[in-house]
């Protein structure tokens, strides 16, 4: 299943990116929102899918779950074991009266997933694969998952008398993402078999969009040849149309060989039965399509690898420019150091030797003083 020409599949991270992606739509493949963002801004998210799906540009779209935000998690800090849900909680109240409690889109998650997510947000406590401990509650979770990836759009604009008419013509996502968790390596095992257990149980389902299931470990399970073989024949035999891989901070360009060779193995596995994406991939995952890779996902200028505990509770990343000259991406103030010596005067300028894209186009109309 090698994909001469691999997809490529923008992460929303925010409605500031709006601009972005309506200009950049008709140079990617499709468009992936998490659904926090989804359900923080149910009508401008539903808007914009409607917009680049339909309308303008009629490109895919998925909607990530985000189910992984109610799991366990390792601390960055301690690098202990934490299960108190503290990274989807923010503080909230009147001054002087702040406390730390659930983030809204995380709330109305929970009460639209049902249990056992609604639960862990009663109790502040994190799941665990003993949450999903009976063949009910497997299929109630991935029902409910399910059902919000392929409705929640759908819904919004049935809301609206003016929208009605139009909601109808809203295409249901390109695919359906199974319920999934992060593989903290002191239980990697337990979690592994749980994924695969929702996938299954989501393609038993029996629906009419393709079953995607999500990867999310440790980039250190790349150098463990052994598990990698048999993490290939058990995503395999989930069923599934197509795997998103996400190596927990995996950065391409200064990883160790042995991981890198463990991506080329896991996808030049996987690719021979069903289709292979990475969910937070740069320039070796697209060169990995000779191999079998089908596409890649990130964010606009920025996300081509992602560490899973600050995903959720920080602060969006800074976007970075390619500099062709140096070969290498950099900030906003370390590219404005360098317009002296790079001889750039003009927008024109900075088109040829930086950034030529339809949005840098758009920003510096009026000139670079507008940088």
């Amino acid at each position: 299943m090698a994909a001469a020409s691999p997809q490529l599949v923008l992460r929303l991270g925010s409605h500031a990116e709006k601009e972005y992606l309506e200009k950049l739509a008709r140079f990617v493949n499709g468009v992936i929102i998490g659904s926090n963002l989804l359900e923080s801004t149910p009508g401008a998210s539903a808007s914009l899918l409607f917009k680049v799906a339909v309308k303008d540009q009629r490109i895919d779209y998925y909607i990530d779950p985000m189910t992984y935000a109610w799991g366990r998690y390792i601390d960055p800090q301690t690098g202990k074991l934490r299960t108190d849900l503290d990274w989807i909680k923010s503080e909230q109240g009147t001054k002087g009266k702040k406390t730390r409690a659930f983030k809204r889109s995380y709330r109305l998650l929970a009460e639209r997933y049902g249990s056992p997510f609604a639960d862990a947000i009663a109790s502040s406590l994190a799941l665990t694969w003993e949450s999903f401990d009976t063949a009910a509650k497997l299929k109630a979770a991935c029902k409910a998952v399910a059902d919000y990836q392929i409705q929640r759009a759908h819904e919004e604009f049935t809301k609206d008398e003016m929208l009605r008419d139009v909601a109808e013509q809203i295409p249901k996502p390109t695919a359906v993402f199974a319920p999934y968790f992060y593989c903290d390596p002191a239980n990697r095992q337990d979690w592994v078999d749980l994924n695969l257990s929702l996938a299954r149980t989501t393609v038993a389902l029996g629906l009419s969009v393709p079953i995607h299931m999500i990867l999310c470990i440790g980039s250190e399970s790349l150098e463990d040849e052994q598990f990698l073989s048999t993490i290939v024949q058990s995503v395999i035999s989930t069923g599934v149309a197509a795997i998103w891989l996400w190596f927990s901070r995996l950065e391409e360009t200064s990883a160790r060989v042995e991981q890198l060779s463990g991506l080329k193995r896991v996808v030049s596995g996987l690719s021979k039965s069903i289709r292979v994406y990475n969910m937070h991939g740069g320039f070796f995952s697209l060169a990995l399509s000779k191999f079998g890779m089908s596409g890649i996902s990130h964010g606009v200028g920025y996300g081509e690898q992602k560490d899973v505990v600050p995903v959720i509770g920080q602060s969006i990343p800074t976007v970075r420019y390619y500099l062709p000259a140096i070969k290498k991406k950099l900030g906003v103030p370390q590219i404005e150091a360098c317009f002296d010596a790079l001889g750039i005067q003009t927008a024109n300028d900075f088109f040829e030797k930086v950034c030529g894209c339809p949005v840098c186009r758009g920003v510096l109309a009026a000139g670079l003083g507008e940088f």
